[in-house]
């Protein structure tokens, strides 16, 4: 009898904790979405820039970001041609990470700027970093 009152006390007492964490990690959950719908609302905007090209003088590039997560971006390849090639999708933010729907690379957001990310996901190093950047329009 002793045996069964310790088993069942063990199981209750596990329960319990479990059950802790699991709230906790649905908090930590709920956090970061709040956060990620703040920092939404604050990417939300128009952005441009002129980023290198190896074959052209520069991809001058504009994108838009809507508050129903629409995106839209144009593009042209200056020096190349004067055709504008468009993109448009869903966009969404992973933490200060934003992912635009058909469009391989990511863009790390700042306060008044996308950073593009290389195809791995990581910050673009090197004499062009600088270069990789579109600055939001005010």
């Amino acid at each position: 009898m002793r045996k069964l009152t310790l088993y069942l006390f063990s199981a209750i007492l596990l329960v319990f904790v479990f059950s802790c964490i699991n709230n906790k990690t649905k908090v930590n959950q709920l956090i970061g979405s709040e956060g990620n719908v703040l920092k939404g609302m604050g990417v939300v905007g128009t952005y441009e820039g002129k980023l290198p090209c190896a074959d052209c003088t520069t991809i001058s590039t504009v994108l838009s970001l809507d508050n129903n997560k629409n995106y839209h971006m144009r593009y042209v390849y200056v020096g190349k041609s004067e055709e504008v090639f468009e993109h448009k999708g869903k966009w969404e933010l992973d933490n200060d990470i934003l992912s635009l729907e058909h469009i391989d690379y990511n863009f790390k957001i700042s306060d008044d700027h996308l950073q593009q990310l290389d195809l791995s996901g990581k910050e673009i190093k090197g004499d062009l970093a600088e270069k990789y950047v579109l600055v939001k329009i005010k």
